[in-house]
């Protein structure tokens, strides 16, 4: 027969697991939300571990939680070498909805369209919410969220995809999807 005692212990610590590990994740998130505030952004992520197992997975989720945030932070500034600076050897940006629509391969195409909409847009704010990572395969992490880019005069409300693939243990975009989506 169990003891109430030994039934307590067997059920607590495995959800005292859990709720370290959410912390710890909601701690290192919280770090990349104290940056992109400092330009007026509001960032809300999703992501947390459910066992002991995903403690190597919260790791590569925080940091590509923080590379995603970081990347449309310097979108909103208007950062063209911090945007560049995250892709990888032969990306691809999909843009669907509005002026710049299109596919683009290649770092050198990519970055004439983040010039022309910095040129237009920047400085924005952005709001960040739903942010979702979803492991593609070993090495490639698959984030989503819902990014709304704003100013006093306009509100792009973007469902944007970044997959980052890992080249030497440093994760970059290979491939990006902004969808203009209606608010």
């Amino acid at each position: 027969m169990i003891s109430t005692q030994t039934l307590s212990k067997v059920t607590i610590l495995p959800v005292l697991l859990i709720l370290v590990l959410t912390l710890g994740v909601a701690c290192s998130n919280q770090s990349a939300s104290d940056a992109d505030s400092i330009y007026g952004s509001a960032v809300s992520t999703t992501t947390s571990p459910t066992s002991a197992s995903s403690i190597s997975k919260s790791s590569t989720t925080s940091r590509v939680t923080s590379l995603a945030e970081s990347h449309w932070s310097a979108i909103a500034r208007g950062d063209l070498a911090k945007v560049m600076s995250q892709y990888g050897e032969s990306p691809t940006l999909h843009w669907i909805g509005g002026p710049l629509a299109g596919e683009y391969q290649g770092k050198e195409k990519i970055q004439v369209v983040w010039q022309k909409f910095i040129k237009a847009q920047a400085p924005l704010k952005t709001v960040i919410s739903n942010v979702k990572i979803t492991p593609k395969e070993r090495g490639t992490e698959i984030v989503k969220a819902l990014v709304i880019f704003e100013s006093g005069k306009t509100k792009i409300p973007v469902d944007y995809t970044l997959v980052y693939k890992s080249t030497s243990g440093d994760y970059k975009i290979a491939e990006e999807t902004w969808k203009i989506v209606k608010p």
